[in-house]
Formats: structure tokens, sequence, C-alpha cells
């Protein structure tokens, strides 16, 4: 699909869909290059998924966009929330927060199966990742697998940890929420989607959507940014597992999002993005 044929029917469906050619080469570029500045020089959100001596680097960071300008235009200069709130059928999309997942040539280090939203401190049907390519993707070099239809199953599964050991693999196990189901076991009977991506395309989901993805063996680069973006239903719910930026966002339980934290980045009747 490209930007003109990305259809709300298939994405409240399926719960995502690809969308070719949302970023020009120009923004590709210039997200790519803020990506390599942020591995240089890792912000204090900033992680490796790997567990301790794996081999590769699977680095993540989160909340660019308040550091970065150039972060802060993957939100504001791009077609990425107009694009997002159309799906989700929102009346206006509020900037929720950014992610990088690069996962570097020689890293084996899955990406678990997983939904987002368990482990976020928000209720609400709208939520939505935009999942930028900055470089080609495919099967091998970790391209994402999603599990199309999973956030209609009306349940909430506990969070995964990234790392199979260290701190942050004992995170979730108090959870109340049930396990994930074996998703690899249950592959014949499930509808499995992942996409060739060029740079510059992206896969917009559900937050409740099940998907992860395999390690990078290959000696290709596989660089990627989450856009994360909130529509009009959501509502604060604070847990202790809140990322520590979100936690200070200071907003009561059940309240809709606002603040300068969640600057509404288009709304449905201005056809357009807000600017900051």
């Amino acid at each position: 699909m490209n930007l003109e044929t990305a259809a709300p029917d298939d994405y409240a469906a399926d719960g995502v869909v690809v969308v070719r050619g949302l970023l020009s080469p120009a923004q590709v570029a210039t997200l790519a290059a803020a990506v390599d500045r942020a591995m240089a020089a890792p912000g204090p959100m900033a992680l490796d998924f790997n567990d301790r001596g794996s081999p590769g680097r699977f680095f993540g960071d989160m909340f660019m966009w308040q550091r970065d300008a150039d972060f802060r235009a993957a939100f504001f200069d791009t077609p990425a929330a107009a694009t997002a709130g159309r799906l989700m059928a929102a009346s206006h999309v509020h900037l929720f927060y950014d992610q990088i997942f690069a996962k570097e040539p020689g890293t084996p280090r899955r990406t678990p199966w997983h939904q987002d939203a368990t482990y976020w401190p928000v209720t609400g049907d709208m939520l939505a990742t935009a999942y930028l390519a900055l470089d080609p993707i495919d099967a091998t070099n970790g391209a994402v697998e999603y599990v199309a239809g999973s956030h209609r199953w009306a349940v909430d599964f506990a969070p995964a940890p990234f790392r199979e050991g260290g701190s942050e693999a004992r995170r979730y196990v108090k959870s109340p929420l049930p396990p994930l189901p074996d998703i690899d076991a249950q592959r014949g009977s499930l509808d499995m989607r992942s996409f060739e991506l060029a740079p510059g395309d992206a896969v917009v989901f559900h937050g409740r959507l099940v998907h992860g993805a395999g390690g990078n063996p290959s000696g290709r680069r596989r660089r990627t940014v989450a856009l994360r973006f909130a529509g009009d239903d959501v509502r604060w719910r604070p847990h202790s597992g809140t990322f520590k930026p979100l936690a200070r966002a200071g907003l009561a339980a059940g309240a809709p999002l606002s603040g300068p934290l969640f600057p509404i980045l288009w709304r449905r009747e201005e056809a357009g993005h807000v600017a900051a």
C-alpha cells in the first residue's frame, strides 16, 4: 500500500498494514544519520538488548525527540502521524514516544514475541506504531513477523523481557497477566505476516498486535525507528513498569493524554499535522 491506499478497514481487521514510501529519501538519510549519532552517544534510556558476551549489537534507545531535532522532525514533519490517525479512525493523534531498534550484522538475539501495549501506562484501542525502515529489511536480516488479527484476541499478555538474563529478565515475573501462548508452535494455524521493506517504508500496527523478529545473522545493518502514537480514546493508567520519562507525566488515572510530553500532532478536521 502507499499513502493513498492504506485502508482503515485492513488495519481494523488485521491490525497491521505496510505503507510504502512514507519517508522521502532525504528524510531517510537524515533519520539514519540521527540513529548513528544516538548509537555513538547513547542517551540515558539506551541499552543493548543482547546478553553480556553475546555477539553483535541489538541497540535500543527512547525519547530521542526530546533531545534531537531530527527525531522530533520525524513526528512533526512527516506523514506518519496523519497516516496513523486515519488508519485508527481517530479524531486526533498525540505523540506518545519514539524508540530505536538497531540490530547490527552478526547479532543472533531474537526480538521476543510480545504486545507493545502491555508495557505502557495507558488504556484504549487507538494505540499505533509506525515502524520505519532505514535500511533494506527482509527475513535474512531480522524482518519483524506479525500475527495478523491478534489485536482482536481481547487478551492482554504479560510483557516479555527482551533479554534472557540479567535484571531486565526479572522485571515482569510478577505480572498478573497470562503468559503469551507459544506462537512458534501454532504457526500453522495463525495468519503470520512479514514484509520486505525498502528504506522509507513503514509498517503501521496496533499496540496489542503480537509480533516478534529473528536475529540478524547477515552482513547487513537493520536500523529502524518506531514512532508511537495515541488516539483520542487513550487514557492514563499508571503502573510500576512505566518508563521513567512517561512516569513524569503527572496525569491522574483515567485522564486523557495532555501536556508537553504528549503534544497533538494531527487533527482530523485540519487534515494535516499540527505545528509545534
